[in-house]
């Protein structure tokens, strides 16, 4: 399973996605050293930090040899009705997870470059620093967050 949610609340959205990427190479380097089928299993919410956002290119964001031709997914209560709640959603759905599966496979996306992954390492450490200086050492921020929060309850 891959974890979108908790990932993104520690260490923020950038770092916790480029983390998230590397593992499933590496998930991938070990499943072929021991002759494993690997399936990763992506849950799938409302917003991006839960893996949200469009479906199709968040499938074709995953990392070579993750796919091939399948994939296992979890859709969050939250986005069940929206996607699954009539017959035209379901077929839709079910159409844009397909599709992406499929180009996927027959347009695998290319690893970045070495130089890529150096730059990346380095956004993510700074990334991470910035995110944990708001959410875990301003004192006003559950403050806020709290507030915001029963806002958009209150607009919803």
């Amino acid at each position: 399973m891959i974890g979108y949610s908790d990932s993104g609340k520690d260490a923020g959205r950038l770092s916790a996605a480029w983390q998230l990427y590397k593992t499933q190479e590496e998930l991938v380097k070990v499943a072929k050293e021991f002759g494993v089928k690997l399936t990763m299993f992506h849950g799938r919410g409302g917003t991006v930090g839960r893996g949200g956002g469009p479906t199709h290119l968040a499938i074709l964001s995953q990392p070579p040899d993750t796919i091939h031709g399948q994939l296992r997914v979890t859709v969050q209560g939250e986005v069940i009705e929206q996607s699954f709640g009539e017959e035209h959603l379901c077929f839709r759905t079910l159409q844009r997870f397909t599709a992406a599966t499929l180009e996927h496979g027959m347009h695998p996306p290319v690893s970045p470059k070495p130089e890529w992954r150096v730059l990346m390492d380095e956004m993510a450490v700074i990334a991470t620093e910035e995110y944990r200086s708001v959410v875990f050492k301003e004192p006003r921020f559950v403050e806020y967050f709290r507030l915001v929060s029963s806002l958009t309850n209150t607009l919803a």
